[in-house]
Parts: C-alpha cells; structure tokens; sequence
C-alpha cells in the first residue's frame, strides 16, 4: 500500500532520514518507533508531502502518493493544532468539510464523542479543555471522516494510563474496521499489543524491523523470571549474571543464555515446586534501550 523506497531528508548539514525503506501493507497497524529527534516526525511530513525536497521515493499503491487526494489520508501531527477559539462541535466539522465529509450528522457525531469519553460538552471551546481532552478531539478529528489510511503522531502524548488504553482500543477496532495506520511513539507500552509490525529508528536510519515477536526472538532468550519462597540467591551466585528481587520474584540477566537450562535443572533438584520459571528474550522496552545505547 505504501512503499518508502530510500528516502533521505536534510536539514541544513543535519540528516534527518538516512536511505530509510520500508513498507505498509493494507490492513497494516504498523509502529515507528524511536527516541525523540530519531526522525519520525520528518518521516510522517514526507510522506504527507510537506517536505518537497526529499531524496527517494515514496510510493501509494505504486502511483507518487503526492497524487493521492489529501481526504483518503488522515494526519494526527505531534503537536497540537486545533483553533482554540472554536467549540468542539464546530472545529470537528470544520475539519470534516476539508476532507469532504459534507453531511455529518448530529448522532454520528454525539456517538464518536461518546466513544471518546470526551469531558464535557459539544458545545464547549477548544480552550477551555485539558490537553488530554485536546488530544482527544484532535484525534476524533482525525479519523471522523474514515481516511483510507491514517498517520498517528505520538498519539498517546499527555494522556493518562487509562485514556492510552481507551484510544489504543479505539485505534484497533478502527484497524480491524479495515483503516490502514502508521502510528509513531517512543513509549513501549503495549506496544507488542498495539501493532503487528514496526520499525525503529536512531539517528534518521532504521536499525528495526519486522513484527515484534520476530524482533524478540532475534535476541538470546537471556533473561529468566523465577518465583521462589526459597532463597535461591546461592544457586545463582555460581553462574555469571546479574539479578533483582522484589519480593518472591528473581528477574535475572543471563550473560549466556545456555546457563538457563543448567540453573533449572539445579533448581529442580533443590526444591520441589517453583510457581514459575521463565526464559525468555528480551522484552521491546529492553530491546529499545539497549539500541539507543548502541555505539555507532
């Protein structure tokens, strides 16, 4: 559906975007991933077509998608940008009417803002609402009209744990409703959930991709999750790791991932029952870090 074939972006003698290529295929709930400035946002307004002046190529099913009419497309930027004199009311259907939604009707509308549990009223004005409320309705926005396929900038920014989830679920029911959506965070919070590819950026170059269990298990199965009653601290002083406790539960880092079938089988010996004992690869949040960290 959408093909990005090596494109790069500069500003000045900064690199934004190093030969990036990827694609989403329709039915896609693709994430883009990275720290803030790896180049996600720059990557989100080429393929928007803010930026003219961009090397490569980016493709909408195999035509330049500076052809495709703007309505079929629908953008959620990273910061904020609705009229905060307008009620809500009126800023949504002025954003309908651009992408040539001509008649939306009062209980289509009354039912998304439902659905959003947006506090307040229809009629209350953009700036008298919290930014996460803001953040809301700007995503409201956004997807009212049903674009074919749809960019998420940070979507999750300022919100509280429970209005992520509500939006997450919203996000893919909309996506199983047959909406294509690229979506760009640096949180790894439900991310395995959320998306069913991604890509990572660092530094405008893409150091990830694939689907996120594909990514895990591209990793050793180095750590090990063990609850314990007993103080298994003896045991596991013999190998080379390192580990935390919190309470009954061992978090362990495995500097060779073969130790773990020999600590289970100690375990085994010296107890009878362990409630649990996990070996797994690393988890996205981790994966992540250890990227960022990476040395060029």
């Amino acid at each position: 559906m959408i093909e990005i074939k090596n494109v790069s972006k500069n500003f000045g003698n900064l690199l934004a975007l190093d030969q990036v290529s990827f694609e989403v295929a329709e039915g896609d709930l693709f994430g883009v991933i990275g720290q803030n400035g790896a180049g996600k946002s720059t990557l989100f307004r080429c393929i928007m077509n803010f930026f003219e002046d961009y090397e490569g190529d980016i493709l909408y099913k195999g035509e330049p998608i500076k052809n495709l009419p703007l309505e079929k497309i629908g953008f959620l930027p990273e910061e904020r940008s609705l009229s905060a004199k307008k009620t809500i009311e009126e800023e949504i259907r002025y954003i309908a009417r651009l992408n040539l939604m001509k008649n939306l009707d009062k209980k289509t509308l009354e039912t998304y803002f439902q659905k959003f549990e947006i506090k307040g009223k229809l009629s209350d004005k953009i700036k008298d609402l919290s930014k996460g409320n803001q953040q809301k309705v700007q995503l409201l926005a956004t997807l009212i009209y049903k674009p074919d396929f749809v960019i998420l900038d940070e979507p999750f920014s300022g919100l509280d744990p429970y209005n992520i989830s509500l939006l997450q679920e919203i996000i893919k029911e909309i996506n199983k409703n047959g909406t294509t959506i690229l979506f760009s965070t640096h949180n790894m919070e439900n991310i395995e959930e959320l998306c069913n590819k991604l890509i990572m950026l660092k530094d405008g170059r893409i150091v990830l991709d694939g689907s996120p269990r594909e990514i895990r298990n591209s990793y050793d199965r180095d750590k090990l999750i063990i609850e314990s009653r007993e103080d298994i601290g003896k045991i596991l002083s013999e190998f080379d790791l390192t580990y935390k406790k919190d309470g009954h539960t061992y978090t362990i880092k495995l500097k060779d991932e073969k130790d773990g079938k020999i600590i289970f089988n100690k375990l085994k010996q010296a107890y009878d029952y362990l409630p649990l004992f996990a070996q797994i690869p690393p988890s996205l949040n981790e994966i992540f870090t250890r990227k960022v960290e990476e040395d060029e």
